[in-house]
This record gives structure tokens, C-alpha cells and sequence, in this order.
């Protein structure tokens, strides 16, 4: 059965390593660059994943940690600063070795069309440097999307410190993909804790992979970077979601699954834009294809600007995916009730998984 948790289950059984291939920035060029432990642990993943459309880099404060991620480039952030030890939970220590090590910083990024940077917030590496990133690679000029997982409500002094890292990273970044950790614990409180965190890293590995192949590699409906741009680009308040369908009626559960966001609730009433993927096997047809995208789209506003693709995909022969960038919803604050979200610069997005709870019970 298609689905992230059984990716994620099975990969624990029998993880597989893709050899690392130096990569060929032949038309678009697209980064993905992972900063602290969350963020580099989301790079290994995607690094392992064999990744064709993307360069994978890794920058972490913590040498040790550096050593087992899987990149194709890796830097130690700041050593002057920090001696490879971490930043000791401080944004302001990871932003201050951010800002020694600019001129490398520009030099690993260099240009390209996109960048993706994936953090974690709360923490001290990626709250502190993701927004220097951003800065360099819009410098640069690319079109910046995070990444970011949100940490649990609990954690008190580690929301205060997403908070103020995310409105930081917001007025750098054009989309922030915010994956809430709360959201990912109510809807599996029953995988075990690395599970679950493994969860969050393959929503997030999707989401990249989702945009950057869709750019790259060829479809049967092209979706390009000047579409990407055109619907990420001043698009205001943004999701990004994983729907999957199969079966006999999978056109039906690829729409259903597409519009449930487990992780976030969205108000879709009114959607301005939206970037629609398709990937599928032989037997998707051209009908199938629109139908897919009319259903998801069908409650964004008359003039909303929506760009679709599709892709046959060997990967996918038995269902079909749809990766779906919709910008111009509605979302809760983020931020607390002390804090007006439409006040903040740039655009936050959801990653959207499309467990079944079902399926989650089958691999417990």
C-alpha cells in the first residue's frame, strides 16, 4: 500500500542507501540545504532517497553530528566560534556563526533558481541560522521555500524560541513550510517516539522532492519554474500537501486525501493560487488527470491561478499522487493570540501527510 508510514516502518526494518552521484545542474538549478539536527537529519533522508532534481548540503554547529549526515556538501558552521561542540540551544551563537562564515555560506549555496532550507525551530543551530540562509541564497537570487518542523506544546521554552526563530525566518524566506509536531503526535500517538520524528522528515523529504522533481523532470502536463514562481511568488499564506489514491476508485481518494490536512486546519474558501503535481502509473488517462485537479482546486476563488502537471511515474503504478501548493488560505495563528500572523512578512505553508489511521494501526 502506498503511504508515508509505511515507508517510514518499512525503511526502519531495511534501510537503504543510495550511492551519492555528483549532480548535474543542467536546467533549473535547485538546492536543498539542511541546517542544525533536524534540519541535516531531513537532508540525510532525502540524500539516502536518491534525490536527482536537487545538490543536498548539510551546515551544522555540531562537528559530530555532521560527521553521519548524508550530503552531497557539508560545512561546520561558525568553528571558529562554536569548535564543531553545537551552539548549546542558542539562536543568537548559530546566528553569529552563520554571519562569520557568510563569505563559504555564499559560496556553498551559489546560484540557483530555488533553494530549500530545512530546519528545526526551538533549537538553537537551525532557529539561528536558517534565517541568514535565506538572506544569502535571496541575495543570490533564488526563490527561498523552508522547511520547518514546530515543536511540541510542552516544550515552553522551545515554542517561545520557534516563534521569535519563525517570524525571523519569514522575513527572509518567500514560503515556510511549517510542520507541527503537535498535529503529528494527535494524529499517531501510537508510533514510537523515532518513528514519529522519522514521520515528520519524510513529510518533509515529500514536500522537497514534490516541487523539485516536478520542475526537473519531464511530464506529460509540464509544470516549470516560471509556473513554481508565479504561484509562490507573492502568494501570501500557503500549504503545501501529499495526497495518495488507489484502487479502483482512486481518483476519489486522491482528491479526499489531497484536501485533509491532519497537521493544520485550512480554510481552502477563497485559495488564490495553487501549483498541482500529479504522478501516476500507465493507466492514468488525460480525463483522470483534470478531474484529479478540478476536485482539489474546486473551492479555491474563480480567479485563483492554478498550474497542473502530470507525470507517469513507475513508482506509482498501482495508484497515484498529487503534491499541491495552494497559497491564499486560511490558517490558525501560529504565533499565539499576542501575535497577528497578516502582520509578518512572507508565507507560512503546512506539509500535509495522508496517514489513514488504518494504515497506522497495521504497522504497529
Amino acid at each position: 500500500m502506498l503511504g508515508i508510514v509505511n515507508d517510514v516502518v518499512s525503511e526502519g526494518k531495511a534501510a537503504v542507501s543510495v550511492p551519492q552521484k555528483e549532480f548535474d545542474p543542467s536546467g533549473v538549478r535547485i538546492a536543498v540545504i539542511g541546517t542544525g539536527g533536524a534540519g541535516c537529519n531531513s537532508v540525510s533522508r532525502i540524500t539516502k532517497q536518491g534525490i536527482k532534481s536537487a545538490r543536498t548540503i548539510a551546515v551544522n554547529t555540531d562537528a559530530k553530528h555532521l560527521r553521519i549526515t548524508e550530503a552531497h556538501k557539508k560545512h561546520v558552521l561558525g568553528y571558529n566560534i562554536t569548535k564543531g561542540l553545537g551552539a548549546g540551544g542558542e539562536p543568537s551563537v548559530a546566528r553569529k556563526a552563520a554571519e562569520a562564515d557568510l563569505d563559504k555560506l555564499r559560496e556553498l549555496v551559489g546560484e540557483n533558481e530555488i533553494v530549500f532550507i530545512l530546519a528545526g525551530m526551538g533549537g538553537g543551530t537551525g532557529t539561528g541560522s536558517a534565517p541568514i540562509l535565506a538572506r544569502v541564497a535571496k541575495e543570490q537570487g533564488a526563490i527561498v521555500v523552508g522547511v520547518v518542523t514546530f515543536p511540541f506544546s510542552i516544550e515552553r521554552v522551545r515554542v517561545k524560541k520557534a516563534r521569535e526563530g519563525l517570524n525571523d525566518f519569514m522575513k527572509e524566506a518567500d514560503t515556510v513550510i511549517v510542520i507541527d509536531n503537535n498535529r503529528l503526535l494527535g494524529y499517531a500517538p501510537n508510533l514510537p517516539l523515532n518513528k514519529a520524528l522519522e514521520l515528520a522528515d519524510e513529510v518533509a523529504a515529500r514536500a522537497v522532492r514534490g516541487i523539485a522533481d516536478t520542475i526537473v523532470f519531464p511530464s506529460l502536463m509540464n509544470v516549470d519554474y516560471a509556473d513554481v514562481k508565479s504561484v509562490m511568488k507573492g502568494g501570501g499564506l500557503a500549504m503545501i500537501s501529499i495526497g495518495e489514491g488507489n484502487g479502483s476508485d482512486f481518483v476519489k481518494n486522491a482528491v479526499s486525501n489531497t484536501l485533509q490536512h491532519p497537521l493544520l486546519d485550512v480554510d481552502y474558501e477563497g485559495a488564490k493560487g495553487a501549483l498541482i503535481h500529479i504522478e501516476a502509473g500507465q493507466r492514468l488517462t488525460l480525463g483522470e488527470a483534470v478531474e484529479i485537479g478540478e476536485g482539489v482546486s474546486s473551492g479555491f476563488d474563480d480567479g485563483a491561478n492554478v498550474k497542473m502537471g502530470a507525470r507517469i511515474s513507475d513508482a506509482f503504478m498501482g495508484g497515484v499522487r498529487v503534491t499541491a501548493i495552494v497559497t491564499g488560505v486560511k490558517s490558525p495563528n501560529l504565533f499565539g493570540q499576542a501575535s497577528n500572523p497578516s502582520q509578518a512578512q512572507g508565507m507560512v505553508a503546512t506539509a500535509s501527510s495522508t496517514l489513514q489511521e488504518g494504515l497506522i494501526d497495521e504497522f504497529m
